[in-house]
This record gives C-alpha cells, structure tokens and sequence, in this order.
C-alpha cells in the first residue's frame, strides 16, 4: 500500500518523521478512515447505524477506495506480495 498514490501523501508525512510506515500502519489507518467517514454519513456513532452505512457507501481511503459486499467482505482487494532481495523488501512484480 506504501506505493499506492492515495497514501503518498501520509506516506510522507511519516517519512518526514523518520518512521517508515511498514507492517499493517496504512490498513489500520485505511480502517480507521472508514469508520469515521461512516459515522460521519450516519449522523452517530451508533454501532448499528455505522455499520449500515458501512454496507453501503464506497470510502475514500489511504488504500484507495473501498467497499464491502452484502457479506461484509472488502470488495477491493487490497495485499501485495514481497519479495526478499539484497537485504531488501519490495513488492512481487
């Protein structure tokens, strides 16, 4: 997600910070961006109501834009692969 052009911008500003945001950072940033544009567009934070609108909005994410299917799933696919190489990491091409 690092390279996708929806989170240059906070890819950067972690950068600028000397923090590299590896791991699960930007899934957990994406997730928390859904839930708040969510609960925005539900008028609440009401669990029910936020979910409601969870299952049927697309959201503007780090990720990109996301969505979910009648069962919950995240319609976009949204994992890479790495690779291992000269003491490095990068995504599978």
């Amino acid at each position: 997600p690092r390279k996708n052009p929806d989170a240059a911008p906070l890819v950067k500003k972690f950068r600028d910070n000397n923090i590299e945001p590896e791991g699960y950072v930007l899934y957990t940033y994406g997730a928390v961006q859904v839930f708040a544009q969510a609960a925005e567009a539900a008028g609440s934070t009401d669990l029910d109501k936020v979910l409601a609108k969870m299952n049927s909005m697309q959201f503007k994410t780090v990720l990109g834009e996301v969505g979910f299917d009648k069962k919950g799933d995240v319609t976009a696919p949204g994992y890479v692969f790495y690779q291992w190489k000269d003491g490095q990491y990068d995504y599978v091409k």
